[in-house]
């Protein structure tokens, strides 16, 4: 480009306008090439690319204001103290440029009050124009975006609200587990939202089906992501019933023994479309989970166990290994890879033994890859012995022989997810 104007005698001003918006547009693709990263991360960047072009020259910011298209990404590290008013002054003039915007905005924990409040506010009072929404909130914070009323946002595609108490999840009971509707506030309901599809947010187990139900058009999400500390047992059995289109479901939940529910078997508890099921719970609703959903489509499973010193003095019935039975016979899935962590104790009867493990395997030989926790590290090695040597093990009144023919990766850790020993294998073996 540089060596064609020189020949001509030319500079870049001397470009039509097309041809610098293109070039405009191509200098942000590379600067936001990285987006999709950032959007698991909560660190600031420096100047974007529109800031960047935009303090060139007069030509060249009148060109970028006028450009909606490349105001589409934006991430954002905010606090509400003394700079919060320069943050709303940016946010605003960055709104009043976009048609569509990519907001990942965190909003510092340690500060909150009235500053905090107004910039939630200046958020939603934009919900017109998101496209994708990412929020990471103190659990104050999280809990007024549950009642800012109702926010028309036809461009929605992904929402995920986030607690800025992530590694911390007990800080959240510092709040009341119900929402205190004020005066002059209502219940916050998403409409207008035909291309919203996925949802990732953060609640309490205290936190009841009313105050969430009109929030969403469950009906139609294909992604639904519950952080933790997790959900209410009838949210989770809401999503069951309501969330027929689910492809994907992830739930962070424990708490349950503290509160009163009831979860049985059932067909309304069927989605036929979930191909990825991955929960992190306490034993006793890990349990009624399983045995209660059915998933026929299911192809990824992970569970991971939340530690319930209670178990021991109070053990679940019925146990996690008659629990995923009647899971499999519910569904009748064919799993393509498996991962078990937290859960595995070959010595008590709390979680699943080796006996329990193996069977499971044996019973889905269309496994391609196999993650697994052991708690000592010749457990693990026990384990992959038997699964590389095709171990027998007893099932009701006959054998079932442990052979995996299509798996390529076994992964084996102890307690503190360090691998001990893994296994590559060719799917011709």
């Amino acid at each position: 480009m540089s060596t064609v104007l020189a020949r001509n005698n030319l500079c870049i001003d001397d470009l039509p306008l097309e041809i610098l918006l293109d070039i405009f547009h191509r200098f942000a693709q590379i600067s936001n090439s990285d987006f999709k990263e950032l959007l698991s991360t909560q660190h600031p960047r420096g100047p974007q690319a529109p800031e960047i072009l935009s303090q060139v020259c007069y030509l060249w910011r009148q060109l970028a204001h006028t450009c909606p298209t490349l105001w589409t990404q934006l991430v954002l590290k905010a606090n509400a103290g003394k700079a919060c008013l320069g943050q709303r002054q940016f946010l605003t003039q960055w709104f009043s440029r976009s048609r569509a915007v990519d907001l990942v905005l965190t909003l510092d924990p340690l500060r909150v009050g009235f500053q905090l409040q107004d910039m939630l506010s200046l958020v939603c009072a934009h919900s017109s124009i998101w496209r994708r929404l990412r929020i990471s909130l103190p659990w104050v914070g999280i809990m007024s975006f549950f009642l800012v009323g109702t926010l028309h946002s036809p461009q929605l595609e992904e929402l995920v609200i986030e607690c800025a108490h992530s590694n911390s999840p007990a800080a959240a009971w510092l709040y009341p587990g119900h929402l205190i509707v004020k005066q002059g506030s209502r219940k916050t309901t998403i409409a207008d939202c035909a291309r919203l599809r996925k949802v990732s947010v953060a609640l309490l187990p205290s936190f009841p089906l009313d105050s969430l139900r009109e929030l969403l058009p469950w009906s139609k999400l294909t992604e639904v992501i519950i952080q933790k500390p997790g959900a209410h047992p009838d949210l989770i059995q809401h999503i069951f019933t309501q969330c027929k289109s689910l492809v994907r479901l992830k739930i962070w939940t424990a708490y349950w023994r503290h509160l009163n529910f009831s979860m049985e078997p059932s067909d309304e508890l069927r989605l036929e479309h979930i191909e990825s099921f991955e929960v992190t719970a306490d034993l006793r609703a890990l349990v009624h989970l399983l045995r209660s959903v059915q998933l026929p489509a299911l192809k990824f499973l992970t569970l991971s166990g939340i530690a319930d010193y209670n178990d021991e003095q109070y053990p679940v019935q019925p146990t996690l290994a008659t629990a995923f039975v009647e899971f499999e016979e519910h569904s009748q899935f064919n799993l393509l890879e498996l991962g078990v962590y937290g859960l595995l104790d070959f010595y008590s009867t709390s979680g699943l033994q080796l006996k329990d493990l193996l069977q499971i395997l044996a019973r889905n030989s269309g496994l391609t890859s196999l993650a697994l926790e052991c708690q000592r590290r010749e457990d693990g090695e026990s384990l992959l012995d038997c699964v590389s040597t095709g171990y027998l093990v007893d099932e009701g009144d006959g054998q079932l022989q442990v052979k995996l023919p299509k798996l390529m990766t076994i992964s084996v850790s102890d307690g503190e997810r360090k691998t001990t020993s893994s296994e590559r294998r060719s799917s011709t073996s």
